[in-house]
């Protein structure tokens, strides 16, 4: 009777450790889970990375070629914030259309601006998509080197562009050169099918207070505000 006894007793015990030891796994695993859901809603955000070498400037830029104009590009906090101002033409064949457009970068939102129609977008800063692609993986060097890197660019060379020391980076699936200063381009070759264009900066300001006006709207612009993804489906802008 006593030794049926222990056996039950012993045996009660171990099923109770079992289900002790089962509840303990399930409740790790449970929380296991709900980090990683947690992680991976998790926004990526642009408030800590170094867009560029250098915190402030005020670049302005000829080009020539297929396209002509003008542009100026103002930028603080790293390249975080950005205004970039550019009027152009540009001429293919019998194909001709002018633009004066004004693209505003303010951390995580990106506003491009039609001047002449008043009209403009909303999106999710393109650089947000290239957070994503790095994740995961290994990252050397600079935020901006990075970015150049994973957009396909390859060191060909250097030269010195208005006596700053750039290194040049080629871009097979963009067709172009682009030759990079603390990851500022300083000038941009593009060469594809009958069209070729120079983009050259010839009056470099760095490290200068950028007023905070060059941020701001215009007046009288409506804004609209499309998803990045549909964006996606759209013909991209030339990064040049």
């Amino acid at each position: 009777m006593n030794f049926n006894f222990k056996i039950l007793t012993y045996s009660l015990l171990i099923i109770l450790f079992t289900f002790l030891f089962l509840i303990s796994c399930s409740d790790s695993n449970d929380s296991d889970s709900q980090k990683l859901i947690s992680e991976s809603n998790k926004k990526l955000t642009l408030e800590d990375k170094k867009i560029f070498g250098i915190e402030s400037g005020i670049i302005k830029y000829a080009i020539s070629g297929s396209q002509e104009g003008t542009r100026k590009l103002y930028f603080d906090d790293w390249g975080r914030n950005q205004a970039e101002y550019s009027n152009t033409t540009i001429n293919i064949g019998e194909y001709s259309k002018k633009t004066n457009l004004l693209k505003i970068t303010k951390g995580d939102d990106q506003y491009i601006i039609d001047l002449d129609k008043r009209t403009g977008t909303k999106r999710e800063n393109p650089l947000i998509e290239k957070l994503f692609d790095l994740q995961g993986q290994v990252s050397h060097g600079d935020f901006g080197e990075q970015l150049v890197l994973i957009n396909g660019g390859y060191k060909t060379g250097k030269e010195k562009i208005d006596g700053r020391n750039c290194t040049i980076y080629e871009f097979k699936n963009r067709h172009s050169k682009n030759w990079m200063w603390n990851w500022i381009m300083l000038k941009s070759e593009i060469h594809y099918g009958n069209m070729n264009i120079t983009i050259l900066a010839d009056d470099i300001k760095e490290n200068v207070s950028v007023p905070d006006s060059v941020f701001k709207f215009p007046p009288n612009v409506l804004i609209t505000e499309v998803n990045t993804k549909s964006f996606q489906n759209h013909p991209k802008e030339p990064e040049y």
